[in-house]
């Protein structure tokens, strides 16, 4: 049960970060790549695109959030001694464990960008304080899974491991993360009642595809890169349980890109051809539903000792 716990609590975690990342991303470069459009002009049912991209980010730090206290149960039933009482336990991992201090950096991380990202919902010059104090706050929480995870155990090369895995994990909140906001914004748009102009999803597009191929790039790099450092061998991709995790992530994540790559190409063309209210084409919510499963593979696979460790 422990191990369920432990892997949902890590998908939770992996997936509120992207989103997060996602949030400013979509700030930072999709919505200010066009200048010509002022977040008045174009209001999705009464709230600013980037109020609705603050709202989703806040939603997505709550989802880490929860992650990271079932991160903690789900250590905690490891680590406890069963004839120690249970607070005094908790107490000494959270303060006394490597583990521990990253946690809390985790924890402090989630509540400032949480206030942040409601700041940023806000108007006016509150919103654009909120905004610069959520990207530090989220590149903070981006910093905090590698050093508790596999890269801080490596056993050469820690500092270049740590780095790969938060240029890792930064890199797929810009694509995916981004591209669920994206589709987020719209969606709750027309809940609300309104939506976003044709002229600016398909500007939306334009802006977000280079952000996402340069993305996967990173991915690939960092990922090659941590592959060789933990697996030790290439017959572990099959031999080994990390192995074989892994070369069911790079599956999964093989769909993606192509998913990717068909809505880079026809994305733009099948948003101006259809009708209003403008929606993203059906690919992308297979592109973001095998981005879910490959969290989850991604979690699975961060609980897995690595054979090279």
């Amino acid at each position: 049960m422990w191990f369920l716990i432990g892997t949902l609590s890590r998908w939770a975690l992996f997936a509120g970060l992207l989103v997060a990342v996602g949030a400013v991303a979509f700030k930072l470069v999709v919505l200010r790549r066009f200048p010509g459009f002022a977040p008045e002009e174009d209001e999705a049912g009464g709230v600013a695109p980037e109020r609705l991209a603050a709202r989703i980010g806040a939603l997505a730090v709550l989802l880490a959030g929860a992650g990271a206290l079932g991160r903690l149960a789900a250590e905690a039933s490891i680590f406890r001694d069963p004839f120690e009482p249970l607070v005094a336990e908790v107490r000494l991992l959270v303060a006394g464990t490597s583990w521990g201090r990253a946690w809390l950096t985790q924890v402090a991380a989630v509540v400032l960008s949480g206030l942040a990202f409601a700041l940023a919902a806000t108007r006016g010059a509150r919103a654009e304080f909120g905004w610069i104090a959520a990207t530090a706050c989220v590149a903070l929480l981006a910093y905090t899974p590698a050093l508790a995870g596999h890269a801080a155990g490596a056993e050469h090369f820690v500092t270049p491991a740590i780095t790969a895995d938060i240029f890792h994990m930064v890199a797929g909140g810009a694509w995916l993360g981004t591209l669920a906001v994206m589709a987020g914004v719209l969606y709750f748009g027309r809940r609300r009642g309104g939506s976003v102009s044709k002229r600016r999803v398909v500007d939306w597009i334009s802006a977000f595809s280079p952000l996402a191929l340069g993305s996967a790039a990173v991915i690939a790099v960092t990922g090659l890169f941590a592959a060789w450092l933990h697996l030790g061998a290439v017959s572990a991709l099959w031999t080994e349980p990390y192995g074989r995790t892994l070369s069911l992530k790079l599956l999964v994540l093989l769909a993606i890109v192509g998913c990717g790559a068909y809505n880079w190409r026809r994305a733009r063309g099948r948003v101006a051809d259809a009708g209003d209210p403008p929606r993203l084409p059906p690919t992308v919510t297979v592109e973001l539903s095998a981005a879910g499963l490959l969290l989850l593979v991604t979690a699975i696979l961060t609980g897995t000792t690595p054979p090279a460790h």
